[in-house]
C-alpha cells in the first residue's frame, strides 16, 4: 500500500507543480524545449492561410504547419498527422467547415483536438451551429493577430491540461490493475477479465483455458534464502509466465506464490503446450547468485478448459483448475495436471 501511494505521488507531483507554476508565472503551461506542436489550417484562401501562418509563426507556438483547402482534405491530413489544434474556415467550396466538424466529431480519438472557426460570416446562427457541431471557439475575419494568438494560447493550455490529466489517469489505472512486485495484473483485474471471457465462452461455446501455477516449496525457499531472494524468484517466475503470451491472454499474480494465466480461444492441447513451455523455461533460469542453496525453481501447474458440460459457473471453473493444481502437487510437483470430470 505504501509503495502504491509513493508511486501515486511520483505520478501526480510533476503535473500539479507545473500547473501551479504556470498559473503564478504566466509561462506557457506544458511547453518545454523538447515538446513539438503542430497546427492544421483549413481555408480555401491562400492569402488567409498565409496570414494565419504568419501570425502564429511570429508567436512561436507551433513547430509544424499543415494546410488544406477544404474540409475533406483537412480531415485526411488529420488521419495521417493529427495536429494539436485546428483552425478552420466555415464557408468553403465542395466540403465546408460544418461537414469537417461532423467528420471530426464522429472520431472519438480526435476529441482532444480543439477547433477554432475563423470566418467572415458574422452570423449568430452560424456561430451557434459551429459550436454545437464541435468547435471550441469562433474568430471573425479580418482577424486581429493578437486576439487570434491569445485565443490559440488559451486552447493550447486547456489541451495540455487535458492531455496531462489523461496521461496521469492512464498511469493510475495501470497502477491500480498491476501487482507492484511482479508487474503482472493483480487478482481484481484478472477476475474482471475472466468474468467477461467466461461469459463469452459459454455463450458462443468457445474454447477457454486456465492455468493455475504454484512455485514448488516456496516457503522453504524463503526460509533458506530469505524474503529478498523470494521476491527475486517471484519476479523471475512472472517474467517467464508472461513471455510469449498473446495480447488476448491474461497473466496475473493470484496469491502469494500462486499465478494464473487465462488463454482465450485455446483448447486443452494449446494449454498443455503453454504449461510445458513454462516448466522447461523455468529449468533454464539461473538463481545461484542470490540463492546458493537451490539448484533450480520448479512449478506445479493445473489446467482446466472450456467447453465442459460439468462446468456451469466461473467459480466452478476456478475450483476445477485449483483441483488440477493440487493433483499436480500431490503427484510429485514439477509437473502439469489437467482437470477431468471422468477421472
Amino acid at each position: 500500500m505504501i509503495e502504491k501511494l509513493y508511486k501515486l505521488i511520483c505520478l501526480c507531483y510533476p503535473f500539479w507543480y507545473t500547473m501551479c507554476r504556470a498559473s503564478i508565472t504566466g509561462e506557457d503551461f506544458g511547453r518545454d524545449r523538447y515538446m513539438t506542436r503542430s497546427i492544421l489550417i483549413i481555408d480555401d484562401s491562400h492569402q488567409v492561410r498565409n496570414d494565419l501562418r504568419d501570425a502564429l509563426e511570429k508567436a512561436g507556438l507551433f513547430d509544424t504547419f499543415y494546410e488544406a483547402t477544404d474540409g475533406i482534405k483537412g480531415f485526411r491530413t488529420m488521419l495521417t498527422s493529427p495536429p494539436d489544434l485546428v483552425i478552420c474556415d466555415l464557408m468553403m467550396p465542395d466540403f465546408d467547415g460544418f461537414k469537417f466538424l461532423r467528420l471530426k466529431t464522429a472520431r472519438h480519438d480526435f476529441d482532444n483536438i480543439p477547433v477554432l472557426i475563423v470566418t467572415g460570416r458574422d452570423n449568430v446562427s452560424d456561430k451557434i451551429r459551429g459550436l454545437e457541431e464541435g468547435a471550441q471557439d469562433y474568430v471573425l475575419k479580418p482577424f486581429n493577430p493578437l486576439e487570434l494568438v491569445a485565443r490559440v494560447k488559451s486552447h493550447l493550455r486547456i489541451k495540455t491540461l487535458q492531455d496531462e490529466l489523461r496521461s496521469v489517469n492512464e498511469k493510475l489505472e495501470t497502477l491500480s490493475n498491476t501487482d507492484a512486485l511482479t508487474e503482472l495484473y493483480n487478482r481484481r483485474y484478472f477476475m474482471n477479465m475472466l468474468k467477461s471471457e467466461f461469459e463469452r465462452s459459454k455463450r458462443y461455446n468457445r474454447a477457454l483455458s486456465l492455468l493455475m501455477i504454484d512455485i514448488d516449496f516456496f516457503k522453504s525457499i524463503n526460509d533458506k534464502c530469505g524474503h529478498l531472494a523470494g521476491d527475486k524468484i517471484l519476479i523471475i517466475v512472472s517474467r517467464v509466465l508472461k513471455t510469449g503470451l498473446r495480447k488476448i491472454d491474461t497473466c496475473s499474480r493470484y496469491g502469494g506464490d500462486e499465478f494464473i494465466t487465462m488463454l482465450p480461444e485455446t483448447d486443452v492441447n494449446g494449454a498443455l503446450s503453454v504449461a510445458n513451455r513454462y516448466l522447461s523455461e523455468m529449468h533454464e533460469q539461473d538463481i545461484f547468485d542470490f540463492c546458493k542453496e537451490l539448484e533450480e525453481i520448479t512449478l506445479s501447474i493445473g489446467v482446466a478448459c472450456l467447453p465442459d458440460e460439468g462446468i456451469r459457473t466461473m467459480d466452478e471453473l476456478l475450483t476445477r483448475v485449483d483441483d488440477a493444481l493440487y493433483k499436480a502437487k500431490n503427484g510429485g510437483r514439477n509437473r502439469v495436471a489437467v482437470y477431468s470430470r471422468h477421472r
